[in-house]
Parts: structure tokens; sequence; C-alpha cells
């Protein structure tokens, strides 16, 4: 019987998505400097693995209310009409007067034009932190 036990138990853990594999990826980072609850993910489109990811760990690991601007854009963006894509950067816009900050995922430094627009309205309209994954690496 306590072998059946733990079995299972190591199967669960193998199932667990944040499992050491995951997280290795993101050992270099820490995530426990950002404060605030209600946290806008902003990026490049080319890293949507890094928002899914991160996503996942901000909520699981951290407790953090985590938001993006539309799912079906940031893995679909090449099927959308120029005029869509202008319309989900309206509801970006308006999605971040309900956050508290924003993480922006600066992969490779890279940070894209509506990324830059997205920062610039929260920073000067809103006056709320702006965190970015480069600088929340741990020092070596």
């Amino acid at each position: 019987m306590k072998v059946k036990k733990l079995l299972r138990l190591n199967y669960i853990r193998e199932k667990e998505r944040l499992n050491k594999n995951f997280l290795h990826e993101f050992k270099e980072y820490d995530f426990s400097h950002i404060d605030e609850s209600k946290i806008f993910l902003v990026g490049s489109i080319k890293f949507r693995d890094y928002f899914v990811k991160i996503e996942s760990i901000l909520q699981i690991l951290y407790d953090k209310l985590v938001t993006i601007c539309s799912i079906d854009g940031l893995l679909n963006k090449e099927k959308f009409a120029s005029k869509e894509w202008d319309i989900l950067q309206k509801i970006a816009l308006k999605k971040l007067q309900y956050q508290e900050a924003i993480l922006v995922l600066d992969v490779n430094d890279y940070v894209g034009e509506h990324s830059k627009e997205e920062i610039e309205y929260f920073s000067v309209k809103l006056k709320r932190p702006i965190y970015y994954l480069s600088k929340l690496k741990k020092p070596k």
C-alpha cells in the first residue's frame, strides 16, 4: 500500500506544470520584487512562450492576477487584419486602467512599438509601476 502511495505522489509531482524543468528556464529571475497584485504582461508576441510561462509562475507561485491584451492576438497575430489589430491595441490600453503594474517581457532587450505605446500610456497617464523582466535578473 505504501509503495502505491509513493508512486502516486511521484506521478503527481511529474505532472505539475511548475516542475523543476519548467522553472529552470526562469531560475535567474526574482519575481518577488513585484509587490502589486494586478499585473499586465506587455511584450512582443515573438516571445509568446514567455507570456504563457510567466503568467503561470506569477499566478501559482506569487498569487498575482495576471492579464494580457488578447490570448487570440498573442497566438494568432498574423490572422488579424490591421484594423482588427488596432482595435485590440485600443482594448489593451483600456485594460491597463485596471492594472496596478505592468511587467515588460523585454526578452533579449527587445521592446516592440505597440509595447512602447502601452508602457508610455501606463507611465505617463496612469503613473503606475513598471517592471522589466531584464531588471528582475538575480545578481550573479
